[in-house]
């Protein structure tokens, strides 16, 4: 009887170590890990994402990407399915009121956190569209943060924005309505 409750005590322990080593992984080391085998990974999530319809050469991305997790995400890029180039904006000061520039360093999303990407705010940006978007389209964008990547699918919808004037960075237009009211420097 004694060799059975040795055996079943020596079973319990070496099934309760590996559930500590389990459970005690880092969970950015279990994003790195997915990424590198190409695994799918969900870092963060995003809520009421949508893109403006439009038949311009732009247009605006916008929802919340909220981070569920313990550490700080930094979302260092994003890549798209439609037009030659898509980006990070942010709304800064300029001389004639508010304009959107590309947010070159990314965005960090705190642990526990959220990033609101909305018009006249921040926002992904999707340039030299090849072709018009239309209200209901589905896009599907890749998040890129370090070491990591995540696809999330946003579908198109009419949005009135202001008529804005774009100037610079290659992307001189008038009358464009990609996102909300503010001025555009690329």
């Amino acid at each position: 009887m004694r060799t059975h409750t040795r055996a079943a005590f020596a079973a319990a322990t070496a099934l309760a170590l590996a559930l500590t080593a389990a459970c005690g992984t880092d969970d950015a080391d279990t994003g790195d890990a997915a990424a590198e085998t190409g695994a799918a990974t969900t870092l963060v999530t995003f809520d009421d994402g949508w893109a403006k319809a439009t038949d311009t050469e732009m247009s605006g991305v916008f929802g919340t990407i909220r981070n569920p997790g313990d550490s700080d995400l930094h979302l260092t890029g994003v890549d798209g399915d439609l037009g030659d180039s898509t980006e990070l904006h942010e709304t800064v000061p300029g001389a004639s009121g508010m304009m959107m520039k590309e947010r070159e360093d990314g965005f960090v999303i705190p642990a526990g956190g959220e990033l609101l990407l909305e018009p006249g705010g921040n926002h992904i940006m999707l340039m030299d569209l090849d072709e018009p978007i239309s209200t209901g389209q589905q896009i599907t964008l890749t998040l890129e943060f370090d070491g990591a990547e995540q696809d999330v699918t946003v579908f198109a919808r009419d949005f009135q924005g202001g008529e804005e004037e774009y100037v610079g960075g290659g992307h001189a237009a008038s009358g464009h309505e990609a996102h909300g009211g503010m001025t555009h420097d690329g």
